[in-house]
């Protein structure tokens, strides 16, 4: 069937089971595999085109440029025109994951050529400006650390953060950042970090779980984001007011589909940092083929349905992050485990503190999934460092075995391919 290119102004309408969906983000693995147990064909855009992505993707394309960059119009439009030629049949829409709440003026402009699965560009702008985000927090009662958006006088305690930042590596201490366009400024309060997972439908919302997140520090990365785990220790009234404090904030900014709400626990105190408007670093973690999530987000964008009452989730899961602890370059043997996510090709470099890949564990409880994700991350670190020793070994031998051929044959014309 020919795939479809429906503008923003046709009328949204689910399609059977083997729909074609549109995926773009930093990193669109955990949405391909999301759109795989929701029965869609994912064709996904990114940055990395990891070899799990292309396993799981119908098709994927690696944008140009870096993260650091984010999205390009030019670039980011070619790769999804070229991907929805590919669409195996009908072509559902777009949905976006990480890398647009710093630029959300994409969004309105993807949702000209394509319908949009999610929040669009004013919603996203609304959340992720600090100077009306937490007005209205404050107007719904909803407490949150107190933000300004010039740097305090004094600034021991206080935190700078860059709008629409990601991952917690826009985050550091007020002292080392002067006032800027794209920093505010947000007294640091300590305790336990959560995010509630919830569904929306621009009136309601209904929560599907909350997990604990930790950080993985790094030089002038202090607050960089490690893992999350499921469920999060919680008490039942601490609970309820996350519950309350998402619903709140779905019908002041009319959020729809799958969305993520980060709190700092202090004590028995949940403070609202952020809401992330659109599917987030948990869907590993919660992911159940049974009860697809990717199903459940389309189902809210698309028709406003919500689920009557929470899945229930059995076990525990964690996924963590492993950040490269010096410069690697991926082994040409490397074989990835079952349980490692996001994996660059043989012949990569990574460089020194950026994500090598994701490990993902489950287990009986939250403790144990937790403590299992960084023995596998010890495992595959040490793993890729044997297999890279001996490479260089292998590296070293043939450098010695050609420097001997050289003197042995002194004056003779080189062969072109001495070792294939």
């Amino acid at each position: 069937m020919t795939p479809t290119n429906s503008p923003k102004n046709s009328r949204l309408r689910r399609t059977p089971a083997g729909a074609s969906v549109l995926i773009a983000a930093i990193s669109g693995r955990a949405l391909a595999r999301a759109a795989l147990d929701a029965g869609l064909q994912p064709l996904v855009a990114d940055f990395f085109a990891d070899t799990d992505t292309q396993e799981i993707a119908t098709a994927c394309r690696k944008l140009p440029g870096d993260i650091a960059d984010g999205f390009q119009w030019r670039s980011l439009k070619a790769a999804l025109q070229a991907l929805a030629k590919q669409a195996p049949s009908p072509l559902l829409g777009v949905v976006t994951g990480s890398g647009f709440e710093i630029r959300p003026e994409l969004l309105t402009r993807i949702e000209e050529h394509w319908p949009l699965l999610g929040n669009d560009g004013a919603t996203v702008s609304s959340i992720k400006a600090p100077e009306s985000f937490f007005v209205t927090l404050d107007r719904l009662a909803i407490p949150h650390p107190v933000t300004v958006m010039e740097r305090p006088a004094k600034v021991a305690g206080w935190l700078a953060k860059g709008r629409g930042g990601a991952g917690g590596s826009h985050v550091m201490p007020s002292r080392h950042q002067e006032n800027a366009p794209h920093v505010y400024f947000q007294e640091f309060v300590e305790g336990r970090t959560i995010s509630v997972l919830f569904l929306a439908n621009t009136r309601k919302s209904r929560v599907l779980g909350f997990s604990e997140q930790w950080t993985a520090p790094a030089p002038r990365r202090q607050w960089r984001y490690g893992g999350a785990a499921q469920p999060a220790r919680l008490t039942k009234t601490v609970a309820a007011e996350m519950a309350e404090a998402v619903a709140a904030a779905t019908e002041a900014f009319g959020i729809k589909g799958l969305t993520s709400a980060d709190f700092v626990l202090a004590g028995n105190r949940p403070y609202l940092l952020e809401i992330n408007p659109r599917p987030g670093a948990t869907l590993d973690i919660f992911a159940d083929p049974s009860k697809p999530l990717l199903g459940l987000h389309l189902d809210a964008v698309l028709d406003g349905k919500l689920p009557r009452r929470s899945p229930p989730l059995e076990g525990a899961a964690a996924s963590a992050i492993v950040y490269a602890p010096k410069g690697i370059v991926v082994p040409r043997d490397m074989i990835w485990p079952a349980w490692a996510a996001d994996c660059p090709k043989p012949g990569e470099q990574i460089d020194k503190h950026r994500p090598l890949c994701t490990v993902l564990a489950r287990a009986g409880t939250r403790g144990h999934a937790r403590r299992l994700v960084e023995t596998r991350k010890a495992s595959l670190l040490a793993k890729i460092q044997d297999l890279s020793k001996g490479e260089y070994r292998e590296r070293q031998e043939q450098g010695e075995h050609r420097h001997t051929a050289k003197r042995q044959h002194a004056g003779r014309p080189a062969h072109p391919h001495p070792y294939r």
